[in-house]
């Protein structure tokens, strides 16, 4: 009778271990740079080391702060992705990437024209209003899908129950057929 119950300990332990892992979320909006890291479980990494990297150059880094935040302008001409990195030291090390496209620098596409109306002097043009608040309205839906899609269900947690009961079923009706 020991034997089922240490197979099913066995097959407990061997599960993945993703309730504690890490993840970055940054967003572009205006001429900053912002985001946090954030573990899995819950959580947040305050006081570690980040890097923000472009073309395999660092652009900037820093710690994060007691939200385990980080923040940096947007640097010079973007080449390519910009790549935030975030490393706790004990083997956490979580990053993502950013692409030309989120600091509004399609590769290839031609300038928007100029508005037909007269500017104010000084003021930034239309196109980048319309993509700074774009960019403001829609960072908080893409933060919480990226939890959404990281976060253990439920659902997740009762298949990988009713699958161990399921294998153990199929382990005790073999065991049976044996006699």
């Amino acid at each position: 009778m020991i034997r089922p119950f240490a197979l099913l300990l066995f097959l407990c332990a061997a599960m993945p271990a993703n309730a504690h892992g890490m993840k970055v979320f940054a967003r572009v909006i205006g001429d900053q740079v912002s985001g946090y890291g954030f573990f899995i479980g819950g959580g947040r990494p305050e006081g570690v080391d980040w890097m923000a990297e472009m073309a395999g150059a660092p652009v900037a880094s820093g710690k994060t702060d007691t939200g385990g935040g980080f923040a940096f302008p947007v640097p010079g001409p973007i080449t390519g992705p910009v790549t935030v990195t975030i490393n706790t030291g004990d083997g956490h090390i979580a990053h993502t990437a950013l692409s030309p496209e989120r600091f509004g620098a399609a590769p290839g596409a031609p300038a928007l024209p100029e508005p037909a109306s007269p500017r104010v002097p000084g003021a930034p043009p239309l196109d980048q209003i319309v993509a700074t608040a774009v960019a403001r309205e829609v960072a908080p839906l893409t933060e919480r899908i990226e939890q959404m899609d990281d976060r253990m269900r439920l659902t997740d947690l009762m298949s990988g129950i009713f699958l161990i009961i399921g294998l153990a079923g199929i382990g005790l009706w073999v065991r049976g057929l044996r006699r």
